[in-house]
């Protein structure tokens, strides 16, 4: 004998959802064309002679030439600026000098290790261990330890510049 199966099928309703038309990016309000220049200028002179609007001139406000003004020399940016680039003072910055840089380059050719080598070993690039043996390089009591250290050596520190006294 066949056996018969029912199956039965469930339609879903969906009489629940909402199925009006819904507009995206656009408003429901019929499209209105933008003023022209013109269109703008005629409303504004309708504007004055009914009295609506009331004009008042403000100095300087057409440009931009003023000293505190905008410009690459005229805005608070620009103002320092021009303060430092009118500074007469020379600045000098400390290098390491070339005792150090001996030193670093003697002691690490007796333990027959390249610059990269060095450099792997105290966490820097191959570029700060040839700056500091040329003497180029700014003095960084971090790294002259780190050196110390990788190296076994105590070396040189580079003197401390002179501080200038505050002038009256």
């Amino acid at each position: 004998k066949k056996k018969k199966f029912h199956t039965s099928l469930t339609i879903m309703s969906f009489q629940h959802q909402d199925w009006t038309p819904a507009n995206v990016g656009r408003s429901t309000k019929p499209y209105k064309k933008p003023q022209t220049e013109a269109e703008k200028k005629a409303e504004l002179e309708k504007a004055k002679k009914a009295g609506l609007v009331a004009t008042e001139q403000r100095m300087g406000a057409a440009s931009n030439k003023s000293v505190g003004g905008h410009g690459p020399m005229g805005t608070t940016a620009g103002a320092a600026a021009r303060r430092i680039e009118e500074e007469t003072e020379v600045f000098k910055v400390q290098k390491t000098g070339a005792a150090l840089g001996k030193a670093i380059q003697k002691a690490r050719t007796d333990k027959k290790m390249t610059q990269k080598d060095l450099a792997t070993k105290i966490n820097e690039t191959a570029k700060v261990v040839q700056e500091y043996e040329s003497g180029k390089a700014i003095p960084n009591p971090a790294i002259i330890n780190k050196l110390d250290r990788a190296l076994g050596v105590k070396l040189p520190r580079p003197p401390k510049a002179p501080k200038k006294k505050a002038e009256d």
